[in-house]
């Protein structure tokens, strides 16, 4: 697997805004442009990000051009008092500013759809570096530049996300795409229902697999992805890596993959239901009806899921799925017979095929020595039997909620595969 190598043309990105790096606003960015620019056979060597500091950012850009075939600057292009980055492009650059008539009547145009006379700071967009090839943002008012330097090329992209995406694949990647040496592949196997240690421990030794691929373990509080990246010859030579990795973490994982790149598991859930004739009803009790959200997410989920019940109160798991007072009285409404009968109950009254009930802590109140926050039981039951599992989630509130939603798919989709769910 060859990163780095120094042969090969490399890019970097240089993120621009004191509102990224005071963390008012996240870096989708670099991450889109990171995949975008491997995806095109590039490896981006460096990515760095700065403040609205002029001095800091005139460094950074020297430095990268020393170093990088391509450079990609985001924002500080707009048209407030700290969008400086053109002024340090004219300083680097050693120029000065003319004005770009296309610029200007493209603005025009603009405002006078919204019928409004063109601000004052807005139309100094129309002042451009007169050594930049001008990028014509047809999605905002501020245009992006390409300058050359020796042999670097720089390009400079609005930081607006929707206007940085859309001058990145007008200009930029088609005049990328003609320089990548390399192809430059990659997948994600889903995994849920292990923690980051556990299922490396499950996966063993693998430094036999680091000399065909890069292995990037990614852990979340649904799951732990496992990004497997390749920079190969040709995408045939890549994707076969590719396969023989992703068959050596399914041989060790198997019960625990739901899905791959962009597969969610409520479509794993859906496939499996559809394809076995199988109908699904819910009954929630701490999750408030996000499991039936989950489900209803996939387009054509109304094949299999036939009804969702939010039980948050005794009263309602006794009235709507006849849960018996006294197992209420006896176990309380978190146990592992309330959820049995819940499970139990909205398959009685709803017909369907199979039935996933949970009940438990969502938190912060509500916990004690006994029961604390976070205790969780889900029951699954169907024409062969019920059964339950029981959880200890985290103290928040939030993601004891997305955990106990991720839970109960998982053991439902366990459940039609014929797998328990222990």
């Amino acid at each position: 697997m060859i990163f780095g190598d120094s042969k090969a043309p490399c890019a970097e990105l240089v993120v621009i805004g004191d509102e990224v790096i005071s963390g008012l606003i996240l870096d989708r960015n670099s991450q889109y442009l990171g995949e975008r620019i491997h995806a095109l056979g590039i490896e981006v060597s460096h990515i760095t990000t700065v403040g609205d500091s002029a001095v800091i950012i005139e460094d950074c850009i020297k430095l990268a051009l020393q170093r990088a075939d391509w450079i990609i600057l985001t924002g500080g292009l707009g048209a407030t008092h700290d969008d400086i980055t053109k002024s340090v492009l004219l300083k680097v650059f050693e120029c000065g500013l003319k004005k770009d008539t296309k610029v200007a009547g493209m603005l025009e145009a603009m405002f006078q759809i919204r019928g409004r006379k063109i601000p004052e700071s807005v139309s100094s967009q129309c002042e451009v570096p007169e050594k930049a090839e001008i990028l014509y943002n047809e999605k905002g008012t501020a245009p992006g530049f390409k300058m050359s330097k020796g042999k670097s090329i720089l390009f400079s992209l609005p930081g607006v996300p929707l206007e940085m995406e859309h001058l990145f694949e007008k200009y930029v990647a088609p005049e990328m795409a003609g320089h990548g040496n390399k192809v430059f592949l990659h997948r994600l196997i889903k995994t849920t229902g292990l923690s980051e240690a556990g299922l490396w421990e499950k996966v063993g030794p693998f430094e036999a697999l680091l000399e065909k691929v890069t292995i990037a373990s990614l852990p979340s509080y649904l799951g732990v992805r496992i990004r497997i990246s390749v920079l190969a010859e040709s995408r045939q030579e890549g994707e076969l890596c590719l396969n023989d990795a992703e068959s050596f973490f399914a041989e060790r994982l198997s019960r625990y993959i739901y899905g791959k790149d962009e597969e969610t598991l409520e479509e794993k859930v859906g496939d499996l239901l559809r394809e076995k004739s199988l109908t699904l009803a819910t009954a929630e009790s701490c999750t408030g009806g996000l499991i039936g959200h989950r489900l209803t997410q996939v387009s054509g989920s109304s094949d299999y899921y036939k009804e969702g019940f939010v039980v948050y109160s005794n009263e309602a798991k006794m009235d709507r799925l006849g849960v018996e007072p006294r197992l209420i009285e006896e176990f309380g409404a978190v146990s592992e017979p309330v959820a049995e009968a819940m499970a139990q109950g909205v398959c009685r009254v709803t017909g369907a095929d199979i039935g996933v009930s949970v009940t438990g802590i969502a938190g912060p109140s509500g916990g004690s020595d006994l029961k604390p926050v976070g205790l969780t039981y889900i029951a699954v039951h169907d024409s062969s039997g019920t059964q339950c599992r029981k959880f200890i989630f985290t103290h928040d509130r939030g993601r004891n909620k997305e955990r106990a939603a991720q839970a109960a798919l998982n053991l439902v989709r366990l459940r039609i595969q014929g797998e328990s769910g222990a």
